[in-house]
């Protein structure tokens, strides 16, 4: 499976996501997949996981979704938010929704598929960077399977970065982190102009000759876990997020939401 980001809004009682605030992060998020060649996967914040009806409405699959997508166009063209849209839905009985995106306990969640495209990595980050700023009354968790964010895991909020308290063992290394500005990796968005798809099957493998499956299976290069890095998780020259944040800081006990 490709790496991924994970991004939650918890819902812990003292996060608030106003509509007007979700329907700008929709927008944004809009932006970045459009605007970006993404190769594993795309931005996916969402604050419903949204399934088919099919109890309800004895058609195929396509057909339930052809009919769940014109009647959220109109919707949308009417003016409604994707709030009212989703009550609409499943007040019509095409719907059934789960609150709070892809995981339990959230307000709103997702993940990318990145893969070692720390391009992609990068951009997954600003946007929630940016999101944190216009979701101001909430804070945003995000955890790196790979290198991009050095600690693995931080919390958005209000455009500046929280990082977890960490062991004994780590401390130092945390707050050099946060003194020379480095939670981030530097990324170089030109190495990954030529990046190849992620792809998680290879089409008739098992027609092939037995030298060729041994070829596919020794180079885990086509599953994208290439490493692209300079050293130290850092390409010599790049794009620094850590510039775009305004402040970072250590949680202090249970401080950053778990």
């Amino acid at each position: 499976m490709a790496r991924k980001l994970y991004y939650k809004i918890l819902d812990n009682g003292g996060n608030k996501i106003l509509p007007d605030q979700w329907e700008e992060v929709l927008r944004l998020e809009h932006w970045y997949n459009s605007e970006f060649l993404w190769t594993a996967g795309k931005l996916a914040f969402k604050q419903y996981a949204v399934f088919p009806n099919f109890d309800h409405f004895f058609i195929n699959e396509d057909e339930l979704w052809k009919k769940i997508v014109e009647r959220k166009n109109e919707l949308r063209g009417r003016g409604y938010n994707e709030e009212e849209i989703v009550n609409f839905l499943e007040s019509e009985n095409l719907i059934i929704a789960k609150k709070g995106g892809y995981f339990d306990g959230c307000l709103a969640s997702g993940f990318t598929g990145v893969a070692a495209n720390e391009w992609n990595a990068y951009l997954v980050c600003e946007f929630l960077l940016r999101c944190s700023r216009i979701v101001d009354t909430a804070s945003i968790m995000v955890e790196d399977e790979g290198n991009f964010i050095k600690t693995k895991r931080a919390q958005f909020i209000r455009g500046a970065v929280v990082l977890e308290s960490p062991d004994a063992r780590n401390a130092a290394l945390y707050s050099a982190m946060i003194e020379h500005r480095h939670v981030f990796s530097i990324v170089d968005p030109e190495k990954y102009d030529q990046f190849p798809s992620f792809q998680s099957t290879i089409s008739d493998f098992n027609a092939l000759e037995l030298d060729e499956q041994r070829l596919i299976l020794k180079d885990w290069n086509w599953l994208g876990f290439d490493n692209n890095f300079d050293r130290d998780g850092d390409d010599v020259r790049g794009t620094d997020l850590n510039k775009k944040v305004k402040s970072f800081r250590i949680a202090i006990g249970d401080s950053l939401a778990k």
